[in-house]
């Protein structure tokens, strides 16, 4: 664990006080109840706090708040209403004035922050705080698979904040290559943290109490040909385009049951677009479900149409569970999906080819049970917590070695030390 009397030079963070702990501030822009990258988040969270160190939590305004607040004695929450997730450069620029306000009034010694634009105003706010070390989590690639312009504006912002930024964490070693070859924290250290979970609660897990009535069927031996989507309903998982190629390739009737687990902004209009086209009867959103193992259980793959991601937790969550995956091609995922081994990484970006793919996949038992055992073979130990917490705790001691990170420390401690002088 990251604890403070590990870091013993008077040049590292101990010296500040050898009896006070670090105060961390994570930053993300929305904190929503479930997903991948909050759950990151949180446990990190939760690691630092119940390692010894002083931790907050900064979210912005669309967050789930109330999910969060005290769901952890050591964890203070704080929400920004003017950090919102659409560009706006007046809400922006307030965003950034409250963060510096914010990290000065709480003493931060790390800023580390995650996701696009809580990337950007964070680690602008933090460096303009003086904060001695900021660090940037790279979830997911901002300028992947954008338009040019937006590409454009994505990499040169990316690549402004880069000077500010201190240690790059990525939670693959595809986001790591793709920083490298676009230079972006050119001379600044870039570690891999996996995305850390309960591997073992999804192995071996049994079906969910209300199976029947999720695959419509009363009996275990009629059970259909079952696929889970697990992910945010949101416009970058592309439900719609999956959902539309699907429906013109499965015909009414067809053992195929589509489970897509989890909610978001999409959630009314994938709603109205299942009954509009005629696919009632072969796929259901469920919502967001507290026992994701138990589907993973239910389900015979997984798929995952995303147009940009990290490395996607539901994928690793799959094939702990032992189910193969169907996947489109971005950056990072043959770390662990092996293309016709333990699942299906398609040819093209194409949420409609992820659906045809799935559709051959579902009409195709021996392919089925081949990745399958693929899947069953696959180990995602990696991505166990334990590992996770070490990884990260290495990330930041790390850190401390950086020079200029110590003499940000030093003069931080210098002027701790005058206002305690000039207040007694």
């Amino acid at each position: 664990m990251l604890r403070r009397n590990k870091i013993k030079p008077s040049s590292k963070p101990a010296s500040l006080n050898a009896s006070l702990p670090l105060t961390i501030v994570h930053v993300q822009t929305r904190m929503n109840k479930y997903g991948g990258c909050e759950e990151n988040t949180w446990a990190s969270c939760v690691h630092q706090a119940e390692s010894g160190h002083k931790v907050h939590l900064v979210c912005g305004a669309t967050s789930d708040i109330d999910a969060y607040r005290n769901r952890h004695p050591l964890i203070d929450v704080h929400c920004l209403e003017e950090m919102v997730w659409n560009i706006s450069l007046r809400s922006d620029i307030a965003a950034c004035r409250r963060l510096k306000s914010l990290f000065k009034q709480l003493g931060a010694d790390v800023v580390h922050t995650h996701s696009s634009k809580a990337g950007i105003l964070g680690r602008i706010a933090g460096r303009m705080a003086g904060v001695p070390l900021v660090v940037h989590g790279v979830h997911i690639l901002p300028f992947s698979n954008v338009k040019l312009t937006q590409k454009i504006v994505y990499l040169g912002a990316e690549h402004v904040v880069g000077l500010m930024t201190d240690h790059f964490i990525h939670v693959s070693n595809g986001t790591k290559a793709i920083y490298d070859m676009t230079r972006v924290g050119k001379g600044k250290p870039h570690s891999v943290v996996r995305s850390g979970m309960e591997v073992e609660k999804f192995r071996n897990a049994p079906w969910p109490a209300d199976w029947r009535e999720l695959i419509d069927t009363e009996k275990a031996e009629d059970k259909p040909v079952t696929v889970l989507m697990l992910a945010v309903l949101e416009g970058r998982k592309r439900h719609a385009e999956f959902l539309r190629e699907f429906a013109s390739i499965s015909p009414p009737g067809e053992k195929i049951r589509i489970l897509l687990a989890g909610d978001g902004p999409e959630r009314r209009r994938l709603e109205t677009l299942v009954f509009e086209l005629g696919v009632s009867d072969r796929v259901k959103l469920l919502g967001n479900r507290s026992d994701p193992e138990k589907l993973i259980a239910l389900s015979d793959f997984s798929v995952l149409a995303s147009v940009r991601e990290g490395l996607p937790r539901s994928i690793i969550q799959s094939l702990a569970g032992g189910r193969p995956v169907v996947v489109s091609p971005f950056r990072g995922i043959g770390e662990v999906v092996k293309d016709h081994e333990n699942g299906v990484i398609v040819a093209s970006r194409m949420a409609e080819e992820v659906a045809r793919e799935t559709v051959l996949l579902a009409r195709s038992p021996e392919r089925l049970e081949l990745y399958r055992n693929g899947a069953q073979q696959t180990s995602v130990d990696d991505w166990a917590f334990q590992n996770m917490f070490g990884q990260l705790d290495a990330a930041y001691l790390k850190s401390f070695d950086n020079a200029d990170v110590a003499k940000r420390f030093q003069q931080n401690k210098a002027e701790r030390q005058r206002a305690l002088a000039s207040t007694a």
